[in-house]
């Protein structure tokens, strides 16, 4: 989880930083576009793993996903893992293109 949030939330470091660029220019606007730019990242990211987690859940009507977590099912650990940052490399790019026009 923690490896497809930082993936997606990493577009929007990266405007944060070309945000600053343009504040030390005289910006202003530039700074508050990239906090928006890391906030929506970071709300796109939570949302994306949510909606994937419970489509998978869905598409396996017969296995609780978190009940075999606990009891340590590496298999269901792996194929949870691939779905998560699967969405999470897709979403990336799709956070680039939306926030790409903000600063």
């Amino acid at each position: 989880m923690f490896i497809a949030i930082a993936t997606i939330v990493q577009s929007g470091i990266a405007g944060v930083s070309t945000g600053l660029v343009e504040v030390l220019a005289g910006d202003y606007y530039a700074l508050g576009a990239s906090i928006f730019q890391l906030l929506l990242a970071l709300v796109l990211a939570i949302l994306a793993i949510y909606l994937a987690l419970n489509m998978l859940d869905k598409f396996t009507k017969g296995i609780q996903e978190f009940e075999e977590l606990k009891k340590g099912n590496v298999a269901v650990a792996l194929v949870m893992a691939g779905v998560i940052i699967t969405v999470a490399i897709i979403i990336q790019e799709g956070v680039k293109g939306i926030t790409s026009g903000l600063i």
